[in-house]
């Protein structure tokens, strides 16, 4: 996945508390943070919040609730052992805070071990782990073409069809309808 991808995904969150995990090649996570971060904010258009396990699982659980930003970005989980993820595992229901939700941001090493010892936090997260692929760009005409494509099989409707059902205000909530009006160039009926 594209940092675009993604962008696109969260901005289509409604405010529910929706969590997804990304892995990024170790020497590029602080610069990942930092450009989700801004891009977020941009994107989302609220205070994004960014946290450190560093410290531990506790301290981060302590920081997580006390948090004012509706969106964080949970990172630095590289020093974290079997006990630290079986505790984080345990105490997974902190993150329901009843706002936007966040990323989780791992190294493919940490993410292994994630997905080794929190087995209930890799359940909760689904299929909203994400490998970034960094340099890639926004879909090119060809990959696009066949994304529209697979959303009018999906739902038998025709471009032009789900422009007017958007412009009704009759357009289903679920997130491929956005996807395929961001895909369509027409992001500005995306009901928020």
């Amino acid at each position: 996945m594209s940092i675009d991808e993604l962008l696109q995904r969260v901005s289509l969150q409604s405010k529910s508390n929706t969590w997804s995990a990304i892995a990024v090649v170790f020497s590029s996570l602080e610069e990942m943070v930092e450009e989700l971060q801004e891009m977020i904010e941009i994107f989302v258009e609220c205070e994004v919040g960014v946290i450190s396990g560093k410290t531990g699982t506790i301290d981060l659980v302590e920081q997580l609730q006390n948090a004012p930003e509706e969106y964080l970005i949970l990172y630095d989980f590289e020093y974290w052992n079997r006990e630290n993820w079986q505790q984080f595992d345990g105490f997974r229901s902190r993150l329901d805070r009843e706002k936007y939700g966040g990323i989780l941001v791992f190294s493919p090493e940490s993410l292994q071990k994630m997905l080794k010892y929190a087995p209930n936090l890799l359940s909760w997260l689904g299929s909203r782990v994400y490998d970034f692929q960094k340099g890639k760009e926004f879909l090119n005409s060809d990959e696009r073409e066949q994304r529209l494509s697979t959303l009018r099989e999906w739902s038998g409707l025709s471009d032009s069809e789900v422009i007017e059902y958007a412009e009704l205000h009759q357009l289903p909530t679920d997130p491929e309808y956005g996807e395929w009006l961001i895909l369509l160039d027409r992001g500005d009926l995306i009901e928020r």
